[in-house]
């Protein structure tokens, strides 16, 4: 947890450096040696005994890495978790399974040219939006549009500035006002800090028929302050704004979806020009500083943090924050009791609910959501079930906390339901992926991991269908980052709950209980990533993936006719998909992209993106989730070579 005001420090320092040596001891002593190392092949399965005889279950770090050309996805990233999708093709070779038929081959040749020509329509996509964000003369009318401006900026406030505290409130709306005198003669940070604010207040904009395209004719403000950030390092950028700007960046770019699963790389400059202004070092070591600089800085810190932890958690890379670090956690003080004049601030009970309860209550979780990424990321490391279990119960008690917090603040159900939401997002993530690898070992018949597949699901559930809120859900459905993760994380643990089901009861003649509510979560994933579709989303793959899952769920017919309709299945969600891609095109541009489609003869099935190994990037804004041998579906006996044990 971070350091709350109070605290014996001494005495807690001292605590933490003994549990830090005691951990590190443990390390050592359970840590397997060089020749072990490299005998472990597949932990969960082969290994299960010797897994339960000693109560410690060992991680599947050490192979659960994926070298994607240049990137390195590590272990939380969602990747690891679509290699259980190869269970589909292993359910459908049934006995009875006859040979491919003429019909059987002929859709799948109709699928390969669908494929193609949704690959060929994201690139034109992608080509257009990557040349609007190099012209500001769409983005800058809308600075002649105050009343609209002011409206998205208090949308920003009220929504955004809860969990991610940047802003000191008052003090912005003073420079907003500032701003607005004379928009192009004001400093850069000021500018690029009230342009991103907009641009963030603007996804949560749908009061108008062209609501999609005005939040895409402000990308190049994010592009400019990228830019901006991105240049020759300046006084002006190594300030407090300056700090402001980059943390605006990294949200806008996750919300908005412009580069968002690149942002570890961007924290990481963020946390380190922090550091380079002393910001992991507690204000009250600085004698002259005010009260309003240091409870900013406490806050940009905290909010640094989260970011980091967050990034770390989706990328699957190591996490990059300092132990040395002794700020404390932010004041439990509303916004409007700082101002530049004040001495001392108030003392609120710590049950109030403030401007920065939601954040004080992330910082006092922090280290056990730093823990679970630390040694889920490193190589060798392990949990007892103790520790999943208790780490289980704490990440449990935080949600009831916050949730408790939020319910006591004073705002309205919207905005209540929005903080409520957001707060759930950035905690349950890391039970998924706490539990994921024990859950998807349940299959082995150990009755201890399916305490881990109960809690994926029913993690699964909460983020899938979180309580009602229209603007959480319009950003949950276009952001990237975190927002675009929760749904894959999501639809991956239901769908890997429900092949697990399929596998043990499969030849029940009618769905259980328990499999018609898994399929109902699933139908709801299908209709989120429309919805994200819709919204611009140019990957394809998880919305026809999860199509062919609930085909696959959903079928009577056995052999060839099953195969049949899975395949009928992805052609139907591919040309949904078509649709509503051709729709951003105008008619010239379209036209020009039938022109340029070429004749394909041969039936490469390696086209259809399937390949963990292909770099997608380019075209997909994101690699294949995995799901290589999913259309293969028993009919290609070279792919279908996979065990049931972990690859």
């Amino acid at each position: 947890m971070l350091p709350v005001h109070g605290s014996n420090r001494p005495l807690e320092d001292e605590l933490v450096n003994l549990r830090r040596r005691i951990s590190a001891i443990e390390e050592q002593l359970v840590s397997p040696s060089a020749h072990d190392r490299g005998s472990r092949i597949q932990p969960w399965g082969a290994q299960q005994d010797s897994v339960q005889n000693s109560q410690h279950l060992d991680n599947v770090q050490d192979q659960a890495l994926a070298l994607n050309k240049s990137r390195l996805y590590g272990p939380t990233h969602w990747l690891h978790g679509g290699h259980e999708f190869k269970r589909v093709a292993v359910l459908n070779r049934d006995k009875d399974q006859s040979a491919e038929g003429e019909a059987t081959r002929d859709e799948k040749a109709k699928l390969e040219r669908l494929f193609h020509r949704c690959k060929q329509l994201a690139q034109k996509i992608k080509h257009n939006d990557s040349e609007t964000s190099i012209t500001e003369s769409v983005s800058s009318r809308f600075l002649n549009r105050k009343g609209w401006a002011d409206q998205m900026a208090q949308l920003y406030v009220t929504r955004f500035e809860s969990a991610f505290r940047i802003l000191h409130i008052p003090s912005f709306w003073a420079e907003y006002d500032e701003f607005w005198k004379n928009p192009e003669e004001a400093p850069m940070a000021l500018q690029c800090k009230v342009k991103l604010v907009i641009a963030i207040g603007s996804s949560l904009f749908r009061d108008a028929t062209d609501a999609d395209n005005i939040r895409r004719s402000l990308s190049p403000w994010v592009h400019e302050a990228q830019t901006w950030v991105s240049g020759p390092v300046k006084k002006d950028r190594i300030s407090l704004s300056g700090l402001q700007v980059q943390c605006l960046l990294i949200l806008a770019r996750q919300v908005l979806c412009i580069g968002a699963d690149l942002v570890w790389i961007a924290v990481g400059t963020l946390l380190r020009t922090a550091m380079h202004m002393g910001l992991h070092r507690d204000p009250s070591r600085f004698k002259t500083m005010t009260v309003l600089e240091a409870e900013v800085r406490r806050r940009l810190w905290a909010t640094i943090l989260e970011m980091n932890l967050q990034a770390s958690l989706d990328s699957g890379a190591p996490l990059a924050i300092p132990d040395d670090f002794d700020t404390y956690c932010p004041r439990n003080v509303d916004d409007q009791d700082i101002s530049e004049r004040t001495k001392t601030l108030p003392c609120y009970a710590e049950n109030t609910v403030t401007d920065t309860s939601l954040q004080r209550l992330l910082g006092i979780y922090f280290q056990p959501r730093c823990e679970i990424v630390r040694r889920m990321n490193e190589a060798w490391s392990s949990f007892s079930q103790d520790e999943v279990q208790s780490l289980t119960s704490t990440l449990n008690r935080a949600c009831r906390e916050c949730s408790t917090s939020i319910a006591g603040s004073n705002h309205g159900d919207a905005i209540k339901s929005f903080k409520h939401n957001m707060a759930d997002l950035l905690l349950r993530r890391f039970l998924l992926a706490l539990h994921r690898p024990f859950a998807t070992a349940s299959r082995v018949g150990d009755v201890g991991f399916h305490f881990s597949r109960r809690v994926c699901l029913d993690s699964a559930m909460a983020l899938l269908s979180p309580p009602d809120s229209p603007d959480f859900y319009r950003v949950a459905s276009m952001g990237g980052g975190i927002f675009k993760n929760r749904i894959i994380h999501a639809s991956l643990a239901i769908c890997s709950d429900l092949i697990i089901d399929m596998e043990e009861l499969n030849s029940m003649e009618w769905p259980s209980g328990y499999r018609k509510m898994l399929l109902d979560a699933l139908r709801e994933a299908v209709k989120q990533t429309t919805e994200r579709i819709r919204l611009g989303e140019t990957n394809l793959r998880l919305h026809m993936k999860l199509n062919v899952v609930l085909c696959r769920a959903e079928c009577a017919e056995s052999g060839s006719a099953r195969q049949l309709r899975m395949i009928e299945a992805a052609q139907e969600s591919l040309k949904m998909a078509y649709a509503v891609m051709q729709s951003r095109l105008s008619v010239v541009e379209w036209k020009r992209l039938e022109e340029e489609q070429p004749e394909r003869s041969e039936h490469d099935w390696q086209n259809l993106g399937l390949n963990v190994d292909e770099d997608w990037d380019e075209s997909y804004d994101m690699p294949d989730i995995g799901l290589d041998e999913l259309l293969w579906l028993g009919l290609d006996e070279g792919g279908m070579a996979t065990s049931h044990g972990a690859e």
